[in-house]
């Protein structure tokens, strides 16, 4: 899917199909492992700490959101629809519903999802997307960026801290850009890594600078293939809980159900949340040094910085007990992002993009070209093509004319003067002349 136009591209969920749930089975095993209970009875619950998630749909009306800060992006990402929420619990629904009650869950409703950041302010920019195969063009700059991207720069312009995507949707040229924003802005973006059955598709986990969080089971083993070959993704960050994990509602049972499912998009939110728990612990840490807690801090006992890229484990286990127990301004304020993989965005469009403020679309640079080969974006353009003279070029040229003439004048009357005989009275107080 890499490389095609995000016209002929669908939203690709990042996640197995869920299954039912059974008796004998826990899908929130990763919440008494982490000992999340006692992170927020020490008052860790992401209070302040502004979160976007961008996915395929949601029903935020569930019980799962009650007495939760949730709100839905009116404008969806994809141009193809029109409504960014739906009551309908299809494929696309409830997978957002699941990342977002990862992290801010209530514990209400079927299946009792409880979140791992639970005070966090919650954003979800949807795709509107009702199933797997549908395309979806993004709803601004289509010919630039894909869905994904779009709501990443949406999400910059919002304020958000924190931005996490469970959704493989493809490249275009200008995500990079959008990515560049990011680290420039000093916002943390996380992505989910690839599952087996998604394991060749392009998103925004290609770009250096986002955290590819993947995913592993209760025993800590990473998920597997069919035939139980470990899926070791090299560009992996950090890996979370995901799979065996509870369900927002299920395909056959509707909203009222709850089922199990597996895959790197549970993972990501996991991830963003415990770094919400980091932001409210350490309110004054730049991004960098949140990133470096992160990091530094991964798997229950105390280690040196290790990226063993090669076993898809990156950095580790993330573990939010440990996070919240270190103040995150004592590490440096360095990117341990940015270089760790050969990819865009460069350098150069980071600079650029801190120079311009993170905007988007791209300012450029002015040309040096002639006037023939400038093609200036039809949003900027007037709608005639006729040649229109630059109304501030002509008041100045006429400006300069009359200044010449005056000059010209006032040079005439000094020669006059200067030709005819000296009177004896004096000459009235020498006046300057303004042009």
């Amino acid at each position: 899917m890499a490389g095609l136009g995000a016209a002929a591209m669908a939203m690709v969920l990042v996640t197995a199909p869920t299954e039912p749930a059974s008796a004998t089975t826990t899908g929130d095993w990763w919440y008494d492992a982490y000992g999340v209970a006692a992170i927020h009875a020490e008052g860790w619950t992401g209070a302040d700490v502004k979160i976007a998630v961008i996915d395929s749909n949601i029903n935020p009306d569930l019980p799962v959101f009650a007495g939760r800060n949730l709100k839905v992006d009116p404008r969806p990402l994809c141009a193809e629809v029109s409504a960014p929420t739906t009551t309908q619990r299809t494929v696309g629904a409830g997978h957002g519903a699941t990342v977002v009650a990862q992290i801010i869950g209530s514990g209400q409703g079927p299946g009792s999802i409880r979140g791992i950041a639970p005070d966090a302010e919650v954003t979800f920019y949807s795709l509107g997307t009702q199933t797997d195969d549908e395309p979806c063009t993004a709803a601004e700059y289509g010919d630039q960026l894909t869905a994904v991207a779009l709501g990443v720069q949406r999400a910059l312009d919002d304020g958000a801290d924190i931005i996490t995507t469970s959704v493989a949707g493809g490249k275009e040229p200008g995500d990079s850009d959008v990515i560049a924003n990011a680290i420039a802005k000093g916002v943390i973006v996380i992505a989910s890594g690839p599952n087996p059955t998604t394991r060749d598709l392009a998103g925004i986990r290609e770009y250096q600078g986002v955290i590819v969080a993947s995913a592993v089971d209760e025993a800590g083993r990473l998920n597997t293939y069919d035939d139980g070959r470990s899926l070791a993704y090299p560009r992996t960050t950090v890996v979370a809980p995901g799979v065996g994990l509870t369900t927002v509602g299920t395909s056959s049972g509707g909203w009222d159900s709850a089922g199990r499912g597996s895959g790197s998009s549970f993972s990501a939110p996991l991830v963003a949340g415990t770094l919400a728990l980091a932001e409210q612990r350490s309110p004054n840490a730049t991004s960098n040094q949140l990133v470096q807690a992160l990091l530094r801090n991964t798997g229950r006992e105390p280690h040196e910085l290790s990226d063993d890229r090669a076993s898809g484990f990156g950095f580790g286990l993330v573990w939010p007990a440990n996070i919240v127990q270190v103040d995150a301004t004592t590490y440096p304020d360095d990117n341990l992002l940015v270089g760790r993989v050969e990819a865009a965005p460069t350098a150069v469009q980071i600079a650029d993009a801190a120079a311009r403020g993170s905007a988007y679309p791209p300012v450029a640079e002015p040309s040096t070209t002639s006037p023939a080969e400038v093609n200036p974006r039809s949003d900027d353009s007037p709608t005639s093509t006729q040649a229109v003279p630059d109304i501030t070029l002509v008041f100045v040229l006429v400006g300069l004319g009359l200044v010449v003439i005056a000059a010209g004048a006032i040079t005439a009357i000094i020669v006059i003067r200067r030709s005819r005989p000296r009177r004896v009275l004096p000459d009235p107080p020498e006046k300057v002349e303004q042009p």
